[in-house]
């Protein structure tokens, strides 16, 4: 490189990231990747390094460094691996003062990068350290350079590589770990030591380097901290994951409390960012393993030193008025009962005080919701888990009874505390009119609260519960009377706020009751009756709101997060008290011998247990004694009742709520989860209203379902619906003709409208087979599969083939139309059975190939408008997954067809084939849908029907095995194991076959000779993506490699010579005994026993060869 060409590179570097031309900074792009293509350009980008003084052309140079590195690695020598590290150091160390911080931070990760791969290499690499240590001992720039390289190296060697196995990752790390990670955070201690002092030892640093100093100290303090230790590769989004695995050589400096002092020096003295790393370290140091101390004195002594550093600031309040401050400090009270037991933090000094610090916190963060919402549920997680243990606290000395009594005073005033917070937080949002977003949107907080919410709340649940109920029965009448008033300005903001309080509480009965109590999954008769009372509440409501939305034809409509609300108690409720597989005391019943709705009665010994435990509860009232359910309770009637209640309001979800797609998708949620349920499903059957809706399900009484609108929800409710009526055991065949007669009669008005390209008619035809699509998902079984077959065959096919005809340029018809086709081809669970003297299987496959060969014959012919995937593609990949259904669907005998000269099944071959071969691979692979579909079809046809593509042209029968090998190279998992098994398939039939001379052998035979490079290219590309490839899909490639060798030796022994032909000498030795030993011992079979045992030995082959290739 010159300077002319250097000048070159600046100019694309200022276009690439400065430029305002997108088209010019893709061409910018595009040229400057150009200088990561081969290992020749790496000493161009140390040109570019050595001689640009442009930030931005020094960012692309050490980019494009890092990827060669990775990319070529064993293509270079120890020694030029050495000299590419040293030339980084030294660049680093001579320009550490000219640098930008991106250039700084993208040279430091080549460094380590550099230094993960040649870890195993020389004592060098493993050395890194001492070279970091010369950039700490010189000026500050210097230090800050050696800072960010500690940093990065601990990220590098916690992170696996793209492309390089897991376990040379893991080898590299515990190396790592054992090695030089504790160095690395002794120096992250001792320079934030060196800040924090005061005094003339102290380091005298401008403000701005010593922020950056200290930032940088604490973040590698933290990134050292969460290291993946042992290899478990936690979630860092998981909060429950909280050990920190640190070895024992670690003990003296976390045992060490002035470590965690220091760290709460830090937070106290200091203001974001650095104050809220500071916790982050804290919150890790908290976390680490018990087996670390020596003694549980010294673990005492450690966490008594947490306790008064979380106090202090519970305290002083330092620093929580920033929320990153806030939110960690959350996170780290959230995770010190996940580290130590409540048994232990009763014996730290000052706990009493330290639980009213807690409670008081908690209560002033619930009243400062509008800031803490996020982390919220870190404190309600701190006092569920203080709850979950009192049960095994000691409660033989005064000072454990009087924790645990304040204990239980601090959790009913955090309870209470929330509840009244939430309820209060709705005046707030209502009167921003949208100024402040509402804590019932944000969906993730919402789930979070509501699954910690039980354990605290159920501590003490009758206080809990009456104040729930007070404040429910309150709003109930408030909003009755509020409703039937002159819909003035005020009415309809208090009716707003009215609907946010029961949304609140809604979903706070939802919680409460979908819960077990804490030392005992049973429910007692005390809590079932509020359970009980607490429902009756919501049903009051859902009574008031269906009444409100009858009386006014759907006009008058609540709000719908109040409905949601509803809809999420349902789940809860059905969880808890509908299900029939569960224990008498889970719904609700606890004399002895009664018997579950749908089940059977209790075993005598478990009814005896279940009396005692209720005997010896001291929580019970003697007036809830006469309460044996919480149906009793809810004063509503028995189950079936409940039911009807339920599935009315999901009836008038339906019909009202049918335009807002988030209720109307919760409802159908709710409804399928009743119906999936044999105890349940068979209840519904008797309700009025299910037999109502199983008789007219039309669009009079449900608009949702009437064919004047677009609805893709109507698949759910028909699946739904179609499973209730199928799981009736009782003269099914004349209740599904009464079901399905609706839909029949859309088919025949449609079959007899002589035009169907008309607008009104295209969204009638796209509604009815949606419907005809849910209900053949639900069709399970023989029998049930049946029933729909005869009710659609023959009389609906012809209808199916004139949509086909007349609506194959229209994306949505064809769509809907073939997603039903490739439903109802499907043999899942093998229900589509018919008996030896029937010909049903071969009558649908021919109108199946009739359907698909309407509209393969005209697609391709279409021009696209505007998007090649939706207007052509995706309907080209539903018909060859319908074509695949019904070609591996075990139910026609395809012989049948040549035997009495049937075209169908050619038909639909030469149509597919046709497809495939027009569209070209580069969009087949870039779509993924649509590679899975041709590369299965692709399969299918090599698996069974060679006999049709050996009549093929050569060069068509080459393409397509062509083809497979392009897709073989895919990341796509399925795409890869497709081709794999087409390769196989083939393979395995020549070397089967490899001495008879059918006429479909002497084709293939023909077709392989006129292009004899095929079979080693297919060898070539099988061993290059089992030795080179990223990805995860070794089993599925090593399959079809036995096969070929034993069908072609030469084009395995090709390979062999060409991979050794490019390695040095001393490799060359080495990858000669590797193939040896593959080799050695192969039996000539493609039985299963023989693949197996050959593909363990490549996998050990393939370990071996990848730990000294070069690529």
């Amino acid at each position: 490189m010159d300077q002319n060409q250097l000048s070159q590179v600046e100019s694309l570097c200022l276009a690439l990231y400065q430029g305002t031309s997108s088209s010019a900074r893709a061409e910018a792009q595009k040229q400057l990747l150009t200088l990561q293509s081969t290992a020749d350009f790496i000493p161009q980008c140390q040109f570019i390094l050595d001689n640009s003084s442009l930030p931005y052309a020094q960012l692309v140079a050490s980019s494009s460094l890092e990827n060669l590195v990775t990319q070529f690695w064993n293509s270079f020598t120890v020694e030029q691996k050495l000299e590419l590290r040293n030339y980084v150091l030294n660049y680093l160390a001579t320009h550490a003062q000219n640098l930008e911080e991106f250039v700084v931070n993208n040279l430091c990760k080549l460094l380590c990068r550099i230094t993960k791969l040649g870890w195993f290499d020389s004592n060098e690499h493993r050395e890194i350290v001492d070279e970091i240590m010369k950039f700490l001992d010189a000026s500050i720039d210097h230090s800050l350079i050696g800072l960010k390289l500690c940093n990065s190296l601990v990220d590098e060697m916690n992170t696996p590589i793209p492309g390089r196995t897991l376990t040379l990752h893991r080898k590299a790390a515990v190396s790592f770990r054992d090695q030089t990670l504790l160095q690395i955070f002794q120096v992250a201690i001792a320079t934030l030591r060196s800040i924090q002092e005061v005094g003339p030892t102290k380091i005298q640093l401008a403000p701005e380097k010593e922020n950056k100093v200290a930032n940088l100290a604490l973040s590698i303090a933290t990134e050292c901290l969460s290291f993946d230790f042992i290899g478990t590769n936690p979630e860092e989004s998981a909060e429950d994951v909280g050990t920190v695995q640190v070895p024992s050589s670690w003990r003296p400096i976390v045992q060490d409390t002035l470590t965690m002092k220091l760290l709460f020096e830090c937070y106290l003295t200091s203001s974001p960012p650095r104050s809220n790393m500071a916790l982050q370290a804290l919150v890790q140091l908290s976390s680490v393993r018990r087996s670390l101390f020596s003694s549980e004195k010294e673990r005492a002594v450690f966490l008594q030193e947490l306790m008064i550093g979380i106090q202090s600031i519970m305290q002083s309040k330092k620093g929580l008025e920033h929320i990153d401050n806030y939110h960690e400090f959350c996170r780290l009270l959230g995770r010190l009962k996940a580290s130590y037991q409540l048994s232990e933090l009763v014996k730290t000094s000052g706990f009493t005080e330290w639980l009213e610090n807690a409670c008081f916190f908690t209560i002033k963060s619930l009243q400062n919701w509008q800031h803490s919402m996020n982390s919220i549920h870190y404190l309600l997680a701190l006092w569920g888990r203080l709850v979950a243990a009192l049960p095994y606290l000691r409660a033989d000395s005064m000072d454990s009874q009087r924790q645990s009594q304040t204990l239980r005073s601090c959790v009913l005033q955090v309870v209470e505390s929330y509840i009244k917070t939430m309820l209060d937080s709705v005046d707030t949002v209502v009167a921003s009119d949208g100024g402040i977003d509402d804590p019932l949107e944000d969906e993730g907080s919402l789930k979070e609260q509501m699954e910690r919410l039980p354990v605290i709340a159920r501590l003490q649940y009758e206080t809990v519960a009456q104040y729930l109920l007070s404040m429910f029965e309150q709003s109930l009448t408030m909003y009755e009377q509020g409703i039937s008033m002159p819909a003035t300005q005020q009415v309809v903001t208090q009716i707003k706020v009215l609907e946010g309080r029961m949304t609140w509480l809604t979903y706070m009965v939802a919680s409460v009751i979908d819960a077990q109590t804490t030392n005992d999954p049973r429910k007692g008769q005390a809590e079932l009756l509020w359970d009980g009372r607490l429902s009756r509440c919501v049903f009051q409501l859902i009574q008031i709101v269906d009444f409100r939305l009858n009386n006014t034809s759907g006009q008058g409509k609540c709000d719908a997060k109040m409905e949601i609300a509803i809809l999420n108690y349902f789940k809860s409720f059905k969880k808890m008290y509908l299900v029939e597989s569960n224990s008498a005391s889970s719904m609700g019943l606890f004399q002895s011998g009664t018997v579950v709705p749908g089940g059977s009665p209790a075993h005598p010994l478990l009814s005896l247990a279940l009396s005692y435990s209720g005997a010896s509860r001291t929580d019970e009232k003697e007036g809830s004694a006469e309460v044996v359910s919480v149906y009793d309770a809810m004063g509503i009637g028995d189950m079936m009742q409940v039911m009807n209640v339920m599935v009315n309001k999901l009836c008038n979800n339906i019909k009202f709520w049918h335009r807002s797609d988030k209720i109307l998708e919760e409802t159908l949620e709710v409804f399928v989860d009743l119906v999936s349920t044999y105890g349940s499903s068979k209840t519904l059957l008797s309700l009025e209203t299910v037999n109502f809706l199983v008789h007219n399900h039309v669009g009079t009484h449900f608009p949702f379902l009437g064919y004047d609108n677009d609805n893709k929800y109507r698949i759910t409710f028909y699946s739904a619906l179609s499973r209730l009526v199928f799981s009736s055991s009782e003269d099914l065949n004349n209740s599904f003709d009464t079901f399905i007669a609706p839909n029949l009669n859309i088919l025949a008005q449609l079959d007899q409208t002589p035009d169907l390209r008309s607008p009104a008619v295209k969204i009638a035809i796209c509604g009815a087979l949606r419907d005809l699509r849910g209900i053949t998902t639900s069709a399970y079984s023989k029998r049930t599969y049946t029933l729909l077959f005869e009710a659609l065959y023959p009389s609906s096919f012809p209808l199916f083939l004139r949509i086909a005809e007349c609506w194959y340029d229209d994306p949505s018809v064809m769509t809907a139309l073939l997603k039903f086709m490739q439903e109802f081809v499907l043999n899942k669970g093998q229900r589509i059975y018919f008996e030896n003297s029937s010909a049903s299987g071969i009558l649908l496959f021919r109108e199946t190939s009739s359907i698909l060969c309407a509209y393969g014959s005209r697609i391709l012919q279409v021009p696209v408008i505007q998007n090649i995937y939706l207007e052509k593609y995706k309907g080209i990949r539903l018909m060859l997954n319908t074509l695949s259904n019904a070609l591996s669907g075990n139910y026609v005998n395809f012989g049948v067809f040549s035997l009495y000269n049937d075209q169908a099944l050619q038909n639909a071959l030469d149509v597919s084939l046709q497809m495939c071969l027009q569209i070209p691979l580069t969009d087949v692979l870039a779509y993924v849908k649509l590679s899975r579909a041709y590369f299965t079809f692709v399969e299918i046809l090599f698996r069974n029907h060679l006999d049709v593509l050996s009549g093929l042209d050569s060069t068509v029968f080459l393409q397509l095995l062509k083809n497979n090998s392009e897709g073989l190279q895919s990341n796509e998992l399925t795409v890869s194991s497709q081709c794999a098994s087409t390769i196989d398939h083939i393979a395995t039939y020549m070397f089967l076959n490899q001495n008879r001379d059918k006429p479909t052998v002497q084709l293939i035979r023909s077709h392989m000779q006129s292009e004899p490079d095929i079979l080693p290219q297919l060898m070539s590309v099988l061993f290059n993506s089992l030795l080179f490839a990223s990805h995860a899909n070794h089993w599925a490639i090593t399959r079809p490699i036995l096969s070929l060798m034993l069908a072609s030796e030469t084009a395995f022994t090709d390979y062999q010579n060409q991979l050794i032909s490019t390695q040095s000498p001393e490799n060359q030795e080495k990858l000669r005994e590797e193939f040896t030993r593959l080799t050695a011992d192969i039996q000539r079979s493609v039985e299963t026993t023989n693949r197996d045992r050959f593909t363990q030995k490549l996998t050990l082959f393939r370990l071996n060869v990848r730990q000294f290739l070069t690529l």
